[in-house]
């Protein structure tokens, strides 16, 4: 694999951090951050969330690295450590291994090898969280960085109905349908983070905000989410 199965985007996010990473040693240490994770019932508005996060804080805060957002499928790639994407992950993890290690260690423990796969998923988190200027989209980030300094969590919620509705009309289903898809969607999301943390991930401590979608626009919660990171010094 190499760093056409990204955006363009994604590629320069990726090149740059790796460029700038690769010349840091443990005597010059990188500031983390900053990051922001977005947890969402299934169904929320995650990625246009995610989306319109990333313009915003590129118009306020303009950078060489943009700040990206990266869901589900491009994390596990990057997880998996092939070809060019390996030497971002290196690049980004050599000052910190230890402290990446130890932290993957605390979630995983001493568990069946089963539980080694999303170790990687959590190193791989954990790097892109130091790195900064990324949104993390799933796959437990907001419990895998919690540890991580300039970070921001959010959690979108919604009623079930709301979400089936909104579900049954993208998929042109009925609302019955789109209600079990919903229900079962996030019983095996929180599954899957519960599983291998240990953390419950609908407990709200686990957030700096938890908004209801039904009654907050997108846009509404990315003013809330920019004002929240600059009253916590995050941006």
């Amino acid at each position: 694999m190499n760093l056409e199965y990204f955006s363009p985007r994604i590629q320069n996010y990726l090149t740059w951090q790796a460029k700038q990473h690769s010349r840091k040693t443990e005597t010059t240490p990188v500031q983390p951050g900053p990051f922001i994770t977005i947890s969402r019932e299934y169904g929320c508005q995650g990625h246009p969330l995610a989306s319109l996060l990333a313009d915003r804080l590129n118009e306020i805060s303009p950078d060489p690295t943009p700040w990206v957002t990266m869901g589900k499928e491009v994390i596990e790639k990057i997880a998996q450590k092939e070809s060019e994407v390996a030497k971002f992950v290196n690049a980004l993890s050599d000052s910190r291994r230890s402290y990446i290690r130890q932290t993957a260690d605390i979630l995983i423990g001493q568990k069946p090898t089963e539980y080694q796969a999303y170790e990687t998923l959590a190193e791989s988190l954990i790097s892109l969280a130091h790195a900064g200027r990324v949104i993390l989209l799933g796959r437990g980030g907001a419990i895998v960085c919690r540890t991580v300094e300039r970070g921001f969590h959010i959690r979108l919620v919604a009623p079930l109905r709301w979400r089936a509705e909104k579900i049954a009309r993208e998929r042109k289903i009925g609302v019955l349908e789109a209600e079990s898809i919903a229900s079962r969607e996030e019983k095996q999301r929180e599954s899957f983070v519960r599983d291998f943390t240990g953390i419950d991930v609908v407990n709200p401590h686990n957030y700096d905000v938890v908004l209801n979608n039904m009654e907050t626009s997108v846009e509404t919660i990315a003013d809330i989410a920019i004002l929240a990171m600059r009253k916590k010094g995050v941006i």
